[in-house]
């Protein structure tokens, strides 16, 4: 079975069966482990890491909420809302301020404003915990929508 990049979870077929329909249609999203406290990320794609500036390395095993992204744009209320859906288990569209990271900038983040969609994954009709997996997909960069 072929090695994934970015792909730190024990291998899985359902999600990579995921993985593979999601690359193939260019969007940006991670994958994360609801088995654990923190719903770590254990998959991230291209589009994402180039989305927030951020390297695989930089990404991988953080939390879900992508709490590492906010900065002082980012409102209280979006912060709420993500962790509701992801407390609640219910699948949630957020439209949140994030930073990027700017390393060719040194320390200065520049802010874009996605639309995140929360859903669960799960290969059984079971309580999305027990199927294993969280999916966030950033819709797009809405930015020049806000200027």
């Amino acid at each position: 079975m072929p090695v994934r990049r970015g792909h730190v979870a024990p291998q899985n077929t359902f999600l990579d069966t995921i993985i593979r329909k999601f690359e193939s249609q260019s969007r940006k999203f991670i994958i994360a482990n609801a088995r654990v406290e923190n719903c770590a990320i254990i998959f991230c794609n291209d589009g994402f890491c180039h989305m927030c500036g951020f390297t695989r390395a930089e990404i991988m095993q953080k939390p879900c909420t992508c709490s590492f992204l906010y900065g002082t744009h980012t409102r209280r209320l979006a912060i709420a809302q993500m962790a509701q859906a992801l407390l609640g288990s219910e699948e949630r569209k957020v439209e949140i301020a994030l930073y990027r990271k700017d390393a060719a900038l040194g320390h200065t983040r520049s802010v874009f404003v996605s639309r995140i969609h929360v859903s669960f994954l799960s290969s059984s009709q079971c309580d999305h915990r027990a199927g294993g997996g969280v999916f966030i997909e950033l819709d797009r960069d809405v930015s020049c929508q806000q200027c």
